[in-house]
């Protein structure tokens, strides 16, 4: 506990000590004043000498005020206790109208609001028998200005009751809301550094993604063909320096899926906003003269309208998918050629084919995470297209079917 803290406490107790202190004070002065107003609290006329009755009042009253001090704990024993001396005993309601306006403060059910309407009509009915009692004097005091004393004083006492105790529950409702909009405002900030963080996990995962395991994916490749030229070679030195590089080029391209997956949280979804735009028909060019300068044989027939102009994320779409084609292409097709096609324009959507020759035994491409077909048809699903392999008997055909909204749309 800190130093301030410490203090804080300590003038939090004095100050309560205080002010039970100066409740108990003015009590004892309700109390006394109380007692004159009924003449049975004395033996004869005027205020020489106090009766038997009014000693025992008296008494009562006084060891009420020790209750003043458990008024937070257990203001339901002072409403009970001071309404039955207010009502029954019909002394004052010094004591009931300090629990009553904590319990006021703290009510929430409706029995709670029952009991503060019970508590509330004792004071009324104590101020009826004080102003009727102060009616027994007769001619031996001035009544009237006693009576209206006595409404003053009790009207007084209810107002006070229900104005600090309203006051201070609202009070605690406002600086409940307010520590309830704090709360919020900290679960917002907390949850907007969250996804902030996410997103730029993803983004950062994308870019890895489509840049260097792509090229690690091609190193891969060439490595393969390497091998395989060099299967007859009379130097085996240079055939196993091949051999693990391949091996070396799998492994790394392993490392960085497993990493790729860790970044976008548990194998997440690519999001679907591309960090860098697309740059049209010269990002597709781009990646066939790629593609071939890896000995890959493309034959195309592009037909597409206004493609430059599409949505960013139909030709980040178009451009990884066909990028993942051509890479299976030369993983598993046996002789390196593909058929291309792409036709497509705005209002009619954009389809996508690869044709390639397979091994007869061949049955399916190995799926991979974010890659193959699997990484192809997660793709396609993001903004809403379709991927559908065919094993034909000597070829493997893939259409993928992607939405291209009209402009005007």
């Amino acid at each position: 506990m800190t130093t301030k803290s410490t203090g804080y406490r300590f003038w939090y107790v004095v100050l309560n000590i205080l002010a039970v202190i100066v409740m108990m004070f003015i009590g004892s002065f309700v109390t006394a004043l109380a007692i004159f107003s009924a003449p049975e609290n004395f033996t004869a006329a005027g205020y020489d000498e106090i009766s038997n009755l009014g000693a025992v009042r008296f008494a009562i009253g006084f060891l009420i005020l020790l209750l003043i001090p458990w008024y937070r704990k257990l203001p339901v024993v002072l409403i009970v206790i001071g309404a039955f001396y207010a009502v029954a005993l019909q002394g004052d309601p010094y004591v009931l109208a300090i629990g009553l306006t904590v319990w006021i403060v703290r009510a929430e059910q409706r029995w709670h609001w029952v009991v503060a309407g019970g508590g509330l009509a004792a004071i009324l009915i104590n101020i009826g028998w004080h102003a009727f009692a102060v009616l027994g004097w007769g001619d031996r005091i001035d009544t009237l200005p006693a009576v209206m004393t006595v409404l003053i004083f009790g009207f007084a006492a209810v107002g006070l009751v229900l104005t600090i105790g309203l006051m201070t529950r609202q009070r605690r409702r406002i600086r409940h809301a307010q520590e309830t909009v704090e709360a919020v405002e900290h679960d917002r900030s907390v949850i907007s550094s969250e996804m902030t963080r996410q997103t730029e996990r993803e983004h950062l995962a994308r870019e890895v993604h489509d840049t260097l395991a792509q090229r690690l994916t091609a190193l891969s490749l060439q490595a393969g063909q390497m091998q395989k030229s060099l299967e007859n070679t009379s130097d085996p030195a240079l055939s196993n320096a091949v051999q693990e590089t391949k091996q070396y080029s799998d492994q790394a391209l392993k490392d960085l899926r497993n990493l790729v997956t860790s970044l976008r949280g548990h194998g997440e979804k690519e999001a679907t906003v591309p960090s860098v735009a697309p740059d049209g028909f010269h990002d597709l060019k781009a990646l066939i003269d790629d593609a071939a300068r890896q000995g890959l044989t493309i034959h195309p027939q592009i037909m597409l309208n206004s493609y430059d102009f599409a949505p960013d994320e139909l030709q980040r779409a178009v451009l990884r998918i066909t990028q993942e084609a051509l890479t299976n292409v030369m993983r598993h097709s046996t002789d390196n050629t593909v058929h291309l096609r792409m036709e497509g324009q705005p209002g009619e959507g954009l389809v996508l084919q690869f044709t390639n020759r397979r091994a007869p035994h061949q049955q399916q491409f190995d799926h991979g995470a974010g890659t193959g077909l699997l990484g192809m048809k997660e793709r396609a699903g993001l903004i809403g297209g379709t991927a559908q392999e065919e094993y034909l008997p000597e070829h493997f055909r893939l259409t993928v079917q992607l939405p291209w909204a009209n402009a005007a749309a």
